[in-house]
């Protein structure tokens, strides 16, 4: 018999708190995840499953819109593709949109083809995005936890204290693999 899932956290200050509290914790659990799939032959598949099943019932819990600790924190990575819908929601000419928001020399550290200028996000109000139906393809899936969550794990590790959803995700699986 498992034991019951942690309760969902979503204090910002804890997530934040505990994220740098386990931030060892975490980077072995990658490890140990990494050579369990190894070691056992398992498909990365059945792990993705499995954080999937774990994410299913996380993020009906957690209210994206209460928090918007990504749009505060992170950077927004664009493509070409993001930009007509951005000119869209924003009202603008495309070449005023890049003119704007783009950064595209800021963007080459971080292999992108363009980021948002700065952080908060500039289109963020308040805690809610003011062109949410036309926000860039990587707002629309953060986070991406799946496909692929053992390859992209590190990547995913480093949000742990950013994202509520990814906290909660990797504190139940830690649990259910346990850790």
């Amino acid at each position: 018999m498992t034991a019951p899932d942690p309760p969902i956290e979503t204090r910002l200050e804890r997530i934040a708190a505990l994220a740098a509290e386990y931030r060892d914790d975490y980077e072995a659990f990658g490890y140990y995840i990494e050579t369990m799939w190894d070691r056992e032959d398992r498909p990365a598949a059945e792990l993705d499953a499995l954080v999937d099943a774990i994410a299913a019932d996380v993020i009906p819990q957690i209210d994206c819109t209460a928090c918007a600790n990504c749009c505060r924190g992170l950077t927004v990575g664009l493509t070409p593709d993001d930009i007509p819908p951005l000119a869209e929601g924003l009202n603008l000419p495309p070449e005023h949109v890049i003119a704007r928001y783009v950064d595209r020399q800021g963007a080459q550290p971080h292999d992108e083809w363009g980021i948002f200028r700065g952080t908060p996000c500039p289109l963020l109000r308040g805690k809610l995005c003011s062109v949410y139906a036309h926000r860039p393809a990587s707002c629309r899936d953060y986070p991406a936890l799946t496909p692929d969550f053992l390859w992209q794990r590190a990547n995913i590790f480093t949000g742990v204290g950013h994202c509520p959803i990814i906290f909660n995700v990797i504190e139940r699986l830690k649990q259910r693999l346990a850790w």
